[in-house]
Order: C-alpha cells, then structure tokens, then sequence
C-alpha cells in the first residue's frame, strides 16, 4: 500500500466511526471510492431479504463523464448477477468464488458479509484495464472497514427497536394493570369509609395497602425502562425542600408507629431548582428504604442543607439491618435486593436505588451510602444548584 492510500484510510476512517446510519453509511463509503479512484461509477447495493426489497441501490457517477450510456451495460450486467445471486440464496463460500469471478479488469466486486451472512456488495467500475489489479486491495481492506461499521449500526438499531418494543409493551402492561388497581383503591377507600376499626377494616385496609404497592411499583417499573434507554426527561421549576420532606415523611406514619420509629430531623427551609416530582420520588424511596429495613424501636435522622459548593445534600441514616460489603457493587443495579437470605420478610422489588441514581444523574449530581452489616446505613444524595 502506497502513502497516498494510507492517507486516505486514515481520513476516510475517521469520517467512518462518526457515521450512525445505514444509508450515510454507504453514501460516503461510494463516493469516497469513486473520488479517490477516479472511476466511471460505483454503488453499495444491499437488498432487504425480509421485506423482499431493496434498501440500498443508488449509482454515484464521476462528475466527468458525459454520456452514462457508455457504461449502462456493464452496470445492468452487474445488477442482474446480483440479484440472480440473492434469489438463489448461495453459500457463502460459494458467494466469495461468484464475486471473484466477476471482480476483474476495470471492474471491483466485493461481498458485504455481516454476521457470517451476505448482506449486499460493492461495485467500481474504472477507467482502465488494469483498475482492478491498482485499486483491488484498497477496496478490500475498505470493505472490511465497512462490514465492522455496518454491523455496529445494525446492533445498535437491534437493540433501540428491542428497547422501543420493550417500553411499548411496558406502557401497554402498564395501562392494563392500572385501570383495575386504580378501581381496587378507590372502592376499598370507599369501604373503609363505612367500616369501623376492627376485622373487617383490617382486611379491606390491607388490600387498599397492597394494591397501591403494586401501583407504585409499576410506576417504578415503567420510570426505570425508560431512563435505561433514554435520560430521564426533567422538569424543573424552584419549590422550597422541608415541606416537600416532612409531607413525605408523614405519610409513613402508620408503619413508624407499628415499628416503634423514632424520628429526628434538621432540615435547612431552602429553595432549590429541581423536578419536583423525581425529588419526592427521590425523597420517597430513601425514606422507604430506611422505614422498610429498620428494626423495631429504631432509630431514623435526615438532614438536608446547602453545602458551601451550593449544591443540595440530603442525608437519612437508619439503624436497620445494613449493607454486606460483598452487596456494594449492586446496590444501586436494577431489580437487585441485598441481603436476600437475611432480609425474607421485606418486600423490594430492587427498583428504587436505580431509579435514585439515574434521577441524581439526571440532575448532574451524586449519590452514594455508608454501610455495615446489622449496623445500620447512611444514604445521601447532592443535587447541584
């Protein structure tokens, strides 16, 4: 390979990697060739098998030549090769023989093989009869360049189709199981209204609890799918903190009491910019956790104030069951549960530490614990102002 060609690898290779579409892709890889070889003509064409159409087929001529008909035939020739090559669905190994038999002289055809499976191929036609033996190698290191590109933005479709698919079939899961969980709530509200406290009102209170668990929990679900494709969509607006977590707070009144929770708090009246919602998401699964995993008669602190960066800090510290070392690495991963063995009593679905995390990351801010087994845990979590 002479330097000319070596320079115009490592040009053409940069454009490569920048590269995200199928179509882009084989637009730039034809007319890069035709440009630096200064041939009559060249293409990608890439038949889509599946919907029995073809994807890519455009002809990218050299802006000199003057009557296209001159090489009408050779292409039409090609053309017919080809697709009589994908109607007959070859080999592979038989592909490469049936395209070297074809690539020679003024003309270079290389097979796109992805996967171990043929996709399409390139086409040059050149000036001269020896364009083939000048150019061949190029062509082919160029080829293999391509299939590597091609194969990462066919991964990449794969998965943003099986992601898109996963959140349609999530929202749509989502809709079914809240319409009759919504009806579960508000009739059982409706009963215990008419109900004094006593067996009755137990029961109906229980399935009123579970039901709104497994509302939260879907939501939880849902909120997590979508920030693992995409960023969590933010939506801030200025509010003032201690209300927002004394609010939340109380809402745990009831298990606080059943366990016997003593609660303490220093918390700075601030106001921040934030999205409101995603902070009590926040605030809520922090306080769960710390209620959920604590032992009778326990103890719970929270603090929250600007620090002298004038980023947010919120910090609750428990003295609950805590955290094995050997858990750290998974703690914030999505559907993990620590302490499974120790922990069989307690509902979690594992969900709400991710969903923490990429909220605070959504945020631009950090979040992170301090733990020891059977020795409580200390969460905390910064939200930059």
């Amino acid at each position: 390979m002479n330097i000319s060609h070596e320079k115009f690898l490592s040009k053409f290779l940069k454009k490569l990697n920048t590269i995200e579409s199928v179509k882009e892709l084989c637009a730039e890889t034809a007319q890069a060739l035709l440009k630096y070889t200064k041939g009559y003509a060249s293409w990608i064409y890439l038949p889509n098998q599946e919907l029995n159409s073809i994807s890519v087929k455009k002809i990218y001529y050299s802006s000199d030549i003057t009557k296209k008909t001159e090489i009408k035939k050779s292409i039409e020739t090609i053309f017919t090769l080809g697709e009589d090559l994908f109607s007959n669905n070859y080999e592979v190994e038989d592909t490469l023989d049936y395209f070297k038999n074809l690539s020679k002289e003024n003309t270079i055809i290389l097979p796109v093989i992805v996967r171990g499976f043929l996709l399409g191929y390139f086409a040059i036609l050149g000036r001269k009869i020896q364009f083939n033996y000048t150019f061949i190698d190029l062509v082919q290191i160029i080829t293999d360049f391509f299939n590597a590109r091609l194969e990462i933005i066919l991964l990449k479709n794969d998965l943003e189709n099986h992601d898109k698919q996963k959140i349609q079939f999530l929202a749509s899961i989502s809709h079914e199981y809240k319409t009759p969980l919504n009806s579960i709530i508000g009739f059982s509200d409706i009963l215990k209204s008419k109900l004094e406290a006593g067996e009755e009102y137990k029961y109906i209170d229980n399935i009123s609890k579970s039901a709104k668990f497994l509302l939260s929990l879907i939501q939880d679900i849902l909120d997590m799918s979508r920030a693992e494709i995409n960023k969590l969509e933010l939506n801030k607006e200025s509010f003032r903190t201690k209300e927002v977590i004394e609010d939340i707070s109380y809402s745990f009144d009831e298990i606080v009491k059943t366990k016997n929770l003593h609660f303490s708090y220093t918390i700075m009246d601030v106001e921040i910019t934030a999205d409101l919602r995603r902070f009590k998401q926040l605030i809520y699964n922090l306080i769960s956790n710390a209620v959920k995993f604590n032992k009778l008669n326990g103890k719970i602190t929270i603090v929250s104030y600007l620090d002298e960066n004038n980023n947010f800090v919120f910090e609750i510290k428990d003295t609950g069951d805590g955290i094995s070392k050997k858990d750290y690495n998974t703690i914030f991963s999505f559907f993990s549960q620590v302490n499974r063995s120790i922990l069989k009593r307690q509902q979690g679905s594992g969900i709400g530490l991710a969903l923490c995390k990429k909220i605070v990351e959504a945020h631009g801010g950090e979040i992170g614990f301090k733990s020891r087994l059977s020795s409580g845990s200390t969460f905390w979590f910064t939200i930059p102002q």
